[in-house]
């Protein structure tokens, strides 16, 4: 009787992928435990984007109930000679009317009243202050009318200097009084000059 040929079963190609991908994950695992894993919130914290910083806003005199805004601008200080820019402004959604002089007082610092003389026009002051005249205008919202205080810094020995700090204004009949933060230094003339409410010139 023959003997039957030994057989010798053939080794499957995928044997030695198999073992080189067990290595492969084996190694990963070893590295990962040489290092120790980051916090979850700390990875967060890195992926969330900062709040985007917005700009501070300088905050905005709030419109009073007549709708009339009144501003006072920088003084011009000549020799001796004081003048002031002041405006109104229409703040309000519908359309507002102011006729002649701003209704104008000088305070201290007490915000009480000084004894100061009004003078409708400035020609006892300067040439260069010019007044119209009292007129009507209409003021649409968003338009502003100006007028122009004038004042001399005169000294004598008849008196005390008297500065104001602030000053009350109704820019309308009727309007209630606004007070505005600024030095008056009428030395010892107690006297102002205003002139009447005028459309602005152009520039």
């Amino acid at each position: 009787m023959r003997p039957l040929p030994l057989r010798i079963p053939r080794r499957s190609p995928r044997r030695p992928l198999l073992g080189a991908a067990v290595l492969l994950v084996t190694a990963g695992l070893l590295t990962g435990c040489a290092r120790p894993p980051e916090p979850l919130g700390a990875v967060q914290e890195r992926a969330r984007p900062a709040a985007p910083s917005s700009p501070s806003s300088p905050s905005s005199p709030a419109c009073p109930e007549s709708g009339l805004l009144v501003r006072a601008g920088d003084v011009n200080p000549a020799t001796g000679l004081r003048a002031m820019g002041l405006e109104v402004v229409n703040c309000d959604t519908s359309r507002h009317v102011v006729e002649g002089y701003p209704d104008v007082r000088v305070l201290g610092k007490d915000h009480a009243p000084l004894d100061v003389t009004m003078e409708l026009g400035a020609a006892s002051f300067s040439s260069a202050v010019q007044d119209a005249g009292p007129t009507r205008l209409t003021l649409r919202p968003g338009e502003r009318a100006v007028a122009e205080l004038a004042w001399r810094n005169t000294v004598d020995t008849t008196g005390e200097p008297a500065d104001g700090a602030y000053l009350s204004v109704a820019p309308a009949p009727g309007a209630a009084r606004q007070e505005v933060p600024e030095l008056i230094d009428l030395g010892t003339t107690g006297k102002l000059g205003v002139t009447a409410w005028a459309r602005p010139r152009a520039s």
